[in-house]
């Protein structure tokens, strides 16, 4: 199924080349052209710098060495409007204090005059890549800051919808019955109906009916009062009336055995319980919010859920979508839990490339949010540093399993991204030498590093960059 994208994606990248050779600039243009990006141009470094203040540009490409302003001084000033623009430089002098100075002034990367079509391509692609991911996400942060504090993350009109309904039912005091797909996040509904409610500042117990073992169910929930059977040497209230005063969420309800389908009525309908092993009744005063991922009616029909207990619990449904049906908040989502998981690994780890934000968008999750965090929290612990690569989001179903392995291409994958990016270190950038160290035609050799998204330039003189003082 096809999911919205960033809006970047839409529209064709826009690159500003300045260089005081009118003939080079029309040919590089030509060039760019042809390869599907809009080009603006001027030989004139001022002129030039006066249409990122017209224009909205992904990408500046500008020469070193020019007689009104140099090129260091038309980096400085495009990151003084635009700090997150790349800026490629372009010089018929290679040397390394050039590229020393380039790489210090935070410039994306340096050509040296001649060039081929594959380096440039190589390095337009990468800084392009970073620009989109950049773009999304400053936008992705600016809608977490918007929304901090609150429950219920969301970009879609389907969630904006459902959280305006939790406002609206939140003072009432009625029951609360809440349908939706294994993960798609029913509990933290339930916690922010809670949250809105006047009784915000009283506890909020979640109970899964599901993974209480039948034998203890009752005591668990009810409580009991010492000696009422072996091993009871001491009174336990249960989770019910742990919940006094506050909200109850009851989980996967549908799994609740009939016998204690009977015990539960009784406190919606007279707000008393009864302990195990107790002579008197307990008086409680909660609200109950229930949820299941099953049909419901079905239970109902069949006789596995008593009618008169759905109607005490489905007074007011609330359906939680899944994460199919809003796909807008994939990425903040993501986002999000990155964020948590780089946080407490203390790495540094801003956010996704855009390879990774499409495997992001395309995967179905049927899991849902369950699903999404997981794949996320996968992804962290496999990402040292830098933005989380389309490689480190694993393939449906394999985050998470018993093999502490990860599947063979993933493996492959991520030693073919570490193989070259060792290469390129100890080559200073060159092809020619990586190309014959690695047994491969520089050709192939850029192919694998447009796949990566590598530039050999980010890796050129990397001593000679550290050693200058």
């Amino acid at each position: 199924m096809a999911r919205p994208y960033p809006e970047m994606r839409k529209t064709m990248p826009t690159i500003l080349i300045i260089d005081d050779d009118p003939d080079f600039l029309r040919l590089l243009g030509l060039w760019l052209e042809s390869e599907d990006y809009r080009v603006l141009s001027s030989n004139n470094p001022q002129q030039g710098l006066e249409l990122l203040d017209q224009e909205s540009v992904d990408l500046l490409i500008t020469d070193l060495r020019m007689p009104i302003m140099d090129g260091m001084a038309v980096l400085e000033a495009a990151q003084a409007r635009d700090p997150d623009l790349p800026v490629i430089l372009l010089t018929a002098h290679g040397t390394i204090p050039n590229a020393v100075e380039a790489m210090r002034a935070q410039a994306f990367g340096y050509l040296s005059k001649p060039f081929s079509n594959d380096e440039l391509q190589t390095l337009c692609t990468a800084a392009l890549a970073q620009r989109l991911a950049g773009r999304e996400l400053s936008k992705l942060r600016a809608d977490l800051r918007a929304q901090a504090g609150q429950s219920i993350l969301h970009r879609s009109p389907v969630m904006a919808s459902l959280v305006n309904e939790i406002t609206r039912i939140a003072t009432s005091q009625a029951s609360v019955f809440l349908s939706g797909e294994s993960g798609s996040g029913k509990e933290r509904v339930a916690r922010a109906i809670h949250e809105a409610s006047a009784r915000n500042d009283q506890p909020f117990v979640a109970v899964n009916c599901g993974a209480i073992p039948s034998e203890l169910a009752e005591s668990e929930l009810f409580g009991h009062v010492k000696g009422a059977f072996t091993g009871a040497t001491q009174d336990h209230i249960g989770l019910i009336r742990s919940a006094d005063h506050g909200t109850l969420f009851l989980d996967e309800i549908g799994d609740l055995p009939l016998a204690l389908q009977v015990k539960l009525l009784r406190v919606l309908q007279e707000g008393t319980l009864r302990p195990v092993g107790a002579k008197t009744e307990i008086s409680v005063d909660l609200r109950v919010i229930s949820a299941t991922h099953q049909d419901i009616h079905a239970l109902t029909t069949s006789g596995a859920f008593r009618e008169d207990l759905y109607y005490r619990l489905h007074v007011i449904p609330l359906r939680v979508p899944s994460l199919s049906e809003r796909p807008e908040d994939i990425l903040l989502l993501a986002q999000y839990f990155l964020d948590r998981e780089s946080q407490r690994l203390e790495r540094n780890i801003p956010g996704f490339s855009p390879e990774a934000m499409d495997k992001l968008m395309q995967r179905p999750w049927p899991g849902n949010v369950r699903e999404l965090e997981n794949a996320i929290t996968f992804a962290a612990a496999v990402t040292e540093k830098g933005w989380v690569s389309g490689e480190a989001i694993p393939d449906a179903g394999r985050q998470g399993g018993s093999s502490a392995f990860p599947p063979l291409q993933d493996a492959k994958t991520a030693f073919e991204r570490v193989y070259l990016e060792n290469l390129l270190r100890a080559t200073d950038g060159n092809i020619s030498r990586a190309a014959r160290i690695a047994g491969r035609h520089r050709t192939d050799l850029y192919k694998l590093m447009r796949k990566h998204g590598l530039a050999p330039q980010l890796f050129k003189n990397q001593e000679d960059r550290d050693e200058t003082p």
